[in-house]
């Protein structure tokens, strides 16, 4: 009976203010040991595998929780420059933009042109894209193969970072709308990448928002 009421209050929440939300639990979840963290991080995998699918949000839900605990689950990891050109990431690169088209594009309506045009306009905002082979479509790839091109984006240089995340807002921002699938997507890929957040995603506006209305409903 307990798990259904808990079932029925995560369906109930606001999808804007999930990841607000997260983020304001993470200073106390960083109070837990080493081993209690990594607990939780493999609870909630746990807990996708048990449903039998991963949606895009369990997938966000993870890639920043084990990002934003990693200083408490390992405190003297710290991340190595691996990458220095474009060139080293340039398949990394197009398969997150790959993504980021996808999932703004995926209303029923959505053709494989639009998808396809903003894929290549955010392409051409990478850094010397004139000079690497670029596909006409975006590259199709699971969750697992996305959480291994950004893993390897993180060991890239903050400015090569910095302009992946331009991209992927230029991707998102190209059709002058922005789902709620797309802003969790690129908030989580800017934060993975110690990368600022998008300024158009205030996050912190929405949660002032939902107390307001919270406070009027009262």
């Amino acid at each position: 009976m307990r798990k259904n009421h808990g079932f029925q209050l995560r369906r109930g929440l606001d999808p804007r203010i999930r990841l607000p939300l997260v983020d304001l639990a993470v200073p106390v979840l960083r109070q837990n040991s080493a081993k209690e963290c990594q607990r939780l991080c493999k609870c909630i995998h746990g807990l996708v595998v048990a449903t039998g699918s991963l949606s895009l949000w369990h997938f966000v839900l993870q890639l920043i929780l084990w990002h934003r605990l990693q200083p408490s689950i390992n405190p003297i990891s710290a991340t190595t420059v691996e990458f220095t050109s474009i060139e080293e990431i340039w398949s990394d690169s197009l398969l997150v933009l790959s993504v980021i088209a996808r999932v703004g594009h995926s209303q029923p309506d959505a053709s494989s042109e639009d998808i396809a045009y903003a894929f290549r306009s955010g392409v051409f905002r990478l850094p010397k894209a004139g000079e690497q082979e670029k596909p006409d479509t975006p590259l199709i790839c699971n969750f697992t193969e996305l959480k291994k091109s950004i893993d390897r984006l993180r060991l890239a240089t903050p400015k090569l970072k910095q302009a992946i995340v331009n991209a992927c807002a230029h991707t998102v921002l190209l059709d002058n709308k922005v789902t709620q699938s797309e802003a969790d997507l690129l908030r989580a890929i800017a934060m993975t990448l110690d990368c600022p957040i998008p300024p158009f995603l205030n996050p912190q506006r929405s949660v002032s928002k939902q107390k307001q209305s919270s406070l009027q409903r009262s």
